[in-house]
């Protein structure tokens, strides 16, 4: 349990709670992260937050045969610490399926105070950018999974950064992983799955878009054209067996474009889409609008395209296959590292 200071021997300053080993000596790291970075918590917020550190020194003394937390954290042992939050996670488990006590709260402040000790330890010097690498892992991996065992943890959907590194290149046009046969194909597939990535869209929302779905007009404040895409449910007539349609009614809204998504379009619109009798964005090499189960299949195509590494990093996630909706979990931080050539024609 933490250690409240409160003798008055001592300067106001050092007054208040701490983590202590069992020599009563206070824990270097546990003290940066409460005394330092975390000074405008409250006194009961702090003492929670406190236990929850006690009790991951406790388990990491229990695993690795000595307090050496501290040690791990200096050192920047990211490999040692994620095996030390798989134990810790494993005893809460245990401990919630026993006692039926939620366990979340001690275990999101391990991992909070594991990867802000990362960071804040691992900043400089040459390790500084392998050190990002893995506090994304843990960041976007160790903070998503729960110790409570009364209902299994849902599955992680997002999908990890190299998976959708890789998708990009094999959705490149001039790739030559592209796995589509004709350029036609090839352009529309690119347009599918950045609308998918970059603005998070339904499959069932894409298949709705109309070629005049994309708006533009000139904004006076900011001096230049602003483009946006209209998301609605029209009364044209669509002949196919499954029909698209929005799922709820804040589905219907309208979401600001990046000029690289407008020449996108442009460029399919003008170039591959081709003559259709039909108003509708997105059209098969029928000349119909393209069906629900077209986006699937292309997601397998485009799956069964992924490097090795790629694959095994998706099985990691508990992915079987990449999805349409899969995309919508995924948050670009960055914006594609070069860019598709695209000529006016």
């Amino acid at each position: 349990m933490p250690l409240n200071l409160s003798s008055t021997s001592l300067p106001p300053a050092t007054a208040g709670l701490i983590s202590a080993g069992s020599s009563g000596i206070p824990r270097f790291w546990a003290t940066i992260w409460s005394d330092v970075m975390k000074t405008s918590l409250a006194p009961s917020t702090r003492r929670k937050h406190l236990s929850a550190l006690d009790r991951l020194y406790d388990s990491v003394q229990r695993q690795r045969g000595s307090d050496c937390l501290d040690r791990l954290i200096a050192e920047a042992d990211a490999d040692a610490l994620e095996d030390c939050l798989v134990g810790f996670l494993a005893q809460l488990r245990n401990e919630a399926a026993v006692t039926n006590v939620d366990k979340t709260s001690t275990w999101t402040s391990a991992v909070s105070f594991v990867s802000d000790m990362l960071r804040f330890s691992g900043n400089s010097g040459a390790r500084a950018s392998k050190m990002e690498a893995r506090l994304l892992r843990i960041d976007t991996l160790y903070r998503q999974l729960a110790p409570n065992a009364g209902t299994p943890a849902p599955p992680v959907r997002a999908l990890p950064p190299l998976v959708v590194e890789d998708l990009y290149e094999i959705f490149r046009p001039d790739s030559p992983r592209n796995p589509f046969k004709t350029e036609a194909l090839r352009w529309r597939n690119l347009l599918i799955f950045m609308l998918l990535l970059r603005l998070g869209l339904r499959r069932s929302e894409a298949a709705l878009l109309h070629t005049n779905s994309f708006k533009e007009d000139f904004d006076p404040e900011a001096g230049k054209s602003v483009h946006w895409l209209d998301i609605e449910e029209t009364e044209d007539i669509d002949p196919r067996y499954e029909q698209p349609g929005l799922k709820t009614d804040p589905s219907r809204r309208q979401l600001p474009l990046s000029q690289e998504i407008v020449d996108l379009a442009l460029h399919y619109i003008r170039n591959y889409r081709g003559r259709a009798n039909y108003p509708y964005l997105l059209i098969s090499q029928k000349a119909k609008p393209l069906a629900l189960r077209s986006f699937g299949k292309m997601f397998e195509i485009a799956t069964d395209a992924l490097s090795d590494r790629a694959k095994d990093s998706l099985s990691k996630q508990g992915l079987e296959s990449v999805s349409c909706h899969d995309l919508r979990h995924y948050l670009p931080c960055r914006t594609m590292s070069g860019s598709f050539f695209i000529n006016s024609k």
